[in-house]
């Protein structure tokens, strides 16, 4: 298992953004944006696990959320909070290779420009 450590993410202008440790225990970790200006402004990445009851049928959930709050710049309240969500499934059985090459799909699929016109404008091919 890897040890937890602090996380760097490229932003819109391909800035490195940290993230520091922010809590971690057996089936979470958390980390938080580094250098935000408030608490209500921070990003949080998060991580969660589920391990299954039944160790060699069942499925492992890894939950991964990230949110961005957006805080008006004039009235430094809140407007919202940006919120991402995926969840992998993974079978017991199934084999590393399977995984990764699972897994190489998956982060191609989150980088095409279709899924970023939909979180812009709510839009999807028809």
């Amino acid at each position: 298992m890897a040890a937890i450590a602090d996380v760097t993410l490229k932003n819109n202008a391909a800035a490195n953004v940290t993230f520091g440790v922010y809590s971690r225990d057996e089936n979470l970790a958390q980390w938080l944006e580094s250098g935000a200006t408030s608490i209500l402004g921070s990003s949080y990445l998060t991580m969660t696990r589920k391990v299954p009851a039944d160790k060699v049928n069942g499925v492992y959930r890894i939950g991964v959320k990230l949110t961005r709050p957006v805080i008006n710049g004039t009235t430094g309240a809140l407007d919202g909070t940006i919120t991402g969500t995926m969840e992998i499934l993974r079978p017991a059985k199934v084999t590393v290779a399977e995984v990764d090459e699972f897994y190489a799909r998956f982060k191609e699929a989150a980088g095409l420009a279709i899924l970023k016109t939909a979180a812009e404008n709510g839009a999807i091919p028809t």
